[in-house]
């Protein structure tokens, strides 16, 4: 996918450039915040794309250089816990750390916010979760224009 500042392309398990970008991602301070365990949620974000067409993987290109993963679900509408969850599409990265505090993650979750309401005009939101701790990336989201609804819930609007 290409945004006006970086190259998305889609995670290959058998792509060693990817893996060794990825390794390096879950050995660099702070990667519990991106996800627990970002090898199985790769493995499941590749299985749910193929039955969804949305949810992917992505390996960030700036410049030529990679410099981190980028997530994007599709959640479909249902009920939980007696609430009705809405369709949405939501999105999380993880920069390597020589590429934090750059304005690149406010850049990228901008573009790709955008991108993504261009294509799937069905929505009218992007969704990002993230938890308290994680001040930099709430201040990145918040840069991007995301809007911070309740609890670890921000959204991008049309």
């Amino acid at each position: 996918m290409r945004l006006d500042s970086f190259v998305l392309e889609k995670y290959d398990l058998k792509n060693a450039i990817h893996v060794r970008m990825k390794d390096d991602l879950i050995l660099s301070p702070d990667s519990f915040l991106i996800s627990r365990d970002i090898d199985n949620f790769i493995r499941k974000n590749i299985a749910l794309g193929d039955s969804d067409g949305i949810t992917a993987t992505y390996v960030i290109n700036w410049q030529e250089e990679f410099i981190g993963l980028c997530f994007v679900n599709y959640h479909p509408r249902e009920i939980r816990n007696e609430v009705i969850l809405e369709e949405e599409i939501e999105i999380g990265l993880g920069l390597l750390p020589q590429f934090r505090g750059k304005h690149l993650g406010s850049t990228l979750e901008r573009e790709l916010s955008s991108k993504l309401l261009s294509i799937y005009p069905q929505f009218s939101v992007i969704v990002a979760r993230i938890d308290a701790e994680n001040i930099r990336s709430i201040n990145s989201a918040l840069k991007a224009g995301f809007e911070h609804l309740e609890d670890d819930v921000y959204q991008y609007k049309r």
